[in-house]
């Protein structure tokens, strides 16, 4: 069976060589090419036509979004995916409405990227996202050890609030607040005020 290739744009070098190196020993796969600059990327894949092409969100040059539209037109029938390291649902929704086949956070491994891969290929999905992976494994660990209260203050940290202000809309002390907001992240593992907006859009708040 012929090999279905893959190409890969990310700056990481660290990455590209790892990935690299782990896709030219599977039975399935191969690695035709790479590139940290997206001028070279566009070229490479107008030229060699992978099957597969990885597009990671911080280049340099462009970011993720306009180098997957930019691809896409040079070659239009390979399967995109973007590569990330941020849980963002707006460049994931981008990524959906632009055609891409997968939102893979770069810490799901490379095995599990070899199996999202098959898994689109043979159709038995449409559209591989590690975001809702990710915020479903979240919930389903912490929706029920954010207390009311907390749930409060998160949504105002959300609208931008700052501890002051949430302190005196809620009449408690700026020391409570700010407990509060570090229990907050740590019970739902975010690192950021992006990660916190993402949890909440996950339960619909």
């Amino acid at each position: 069976m012929e090999k279905r290739s893959i190409y890969i744009c990310d700056d990481h070098q660290l990455f590209l060589e790892s990935f690299e190196i782990f896709i030219n020993h599977q039975h399935d796969f191969t690695c035709i090419g790479h590139s940290d600059e997206a001028e070279k990327a566009a070229a490479d894949i107008a030229l060699l036509k992978p099957d597969i092409v990885l597009v990671d969100y911080h280049m340099q040059d462009l970011n993720g979004i306009e180098l997957l539209e930019r691809f896409m037109m040079i070659h239009p029938i390979a399967d995109y995916f973007m590569l990330t390291m941020r849980r963002d649902v707006g460049i994931r929704n981008r990524a959906v409405a632009l055609g891409a086949k997968g939102y893979l956070l770069k810490t799901i491994g490379a095995e599990e990227m070899i199996r999202v891969f098959n898994q689109i290929h043979n159709g038995k999905i449409n559209f591989y996202d590690s975001l809702s992976k990710f915020m479903s494994n979240t919930i389903g660990q912490n929706k029920k050890r954010l207390s009311d209260r907390e749930l409060e203050i998160a949504r105002l940290v959300c609208q931008e609030y700052s501890s002051e202000k949430i302190a005196s809309e809620l009449n408690l002390s700026l020391h409570t607040v700010n407990t509060h907001r570090k229990n907050i992240l740590r019970k739902i593992d975010a690192k950021n005020a992006i990660d916190l907006m993402n949890y909440l859009k996950s339960l619909g708040s």
